[in-house]
């Protein structure tokens, strides 16, 4: 475990977002809260990144997130226990607040930890799931059987599992997965929440969580297709 308090260490970090915080502790935070459709939920890596992010949303979309544990694991401790506190926490609070809601969730990079149990964790307590967008992400161990959009750059091949095996890529996401779609963006690691590369993958993945996309989809289908 680690040395320091995890939530105390995550406030700290959180502190200076934007967003109006949602718990007393400003872990689980919110932007364009006067729209009127259900909320998505984003794990986040970097201040900078929930600006550009509830801008290509629009208005009417509410955008709910929080951190990853980025900067948060010292070198002695356990990441997946770091992880596993944060995310406890963050389904307390989104229990709490959000009982009757269904969410369709997203993540980039180091954020998949905390997202894939956290899934998990929203469906036992009888909060529902829709789909999965993960960008840039390593393929989880955690299983979720859910429908996932996985999205990686054309100029970062070192972070796209497809590139370095796509057989083992394969198997793996359909092991974890219910369904899948890959598609790549014309972007690198750190570029993928630039306006007009944001926009186009929040396009893809609301249709591919569209319940006519997700009807129509191939089990562990894939997506060559290039955006941006």
């Amino acid at each position: 475990m680690s040395s320091l308090d995890p939530i105390a260490a995550q406030q700290r970090l959180i502190s200076s977002w934007t967003g109006r915080p949602l718990d007393g502790r400003g872990l689980l935070r919110i932007l364009n809260e006067d729209g009127s459709r259900p909320p998505i939920l984003w794990i986040f890596n970097s201040a900078k990144e929930p600006i550009p992010m509830a801008a290509a949303l629009g208005a009417d979309q509410p955008l709910v997130f929080s951190r990853s544990a980025h900067l948060l694991v010292r070198p002695n401790d356990d990441p997946v226990q770091v992880s596993n506190v944060l995310t406890d926490y963050l389904y307390q609070e989104i229990k709490l607040r959000f009982p009757h809601v269904n969410f369709d969730m997203g993540t980039s990079c180091q954020g998949s930890r905390i997202l894939m149990r956290l899934s998990n964790l929203l469906r036992e307590g009888g909060i529902g799931v829709g789909g999965l967008c993960m960008i840039n992400c390593p393929l989880p161990e955690i299983v979720t059987d859910l429908p996932a959009f996985l999205v990686y750059g054309e100029s970062d091949p070192a972070h796209d599992p497809f590139r370095k095996d796509i057989v083992v890529a394969k198997e793996r996401a359909e092991k974890v997965f219910s369904r899948y779609k890959r598609t790549m963006v014309n972007a690198k690691h750190g570029q993928f929440y630039a306006e007009g590369t944001i926009r186009k993958i929040l396009a893809q993945f609301e249709e591919f969580s569209s319940s006519k996309s997700l009807e129509s989809a191939l089990t562990a289908s894939e997506s060559s297709s290039t955006v941006g």
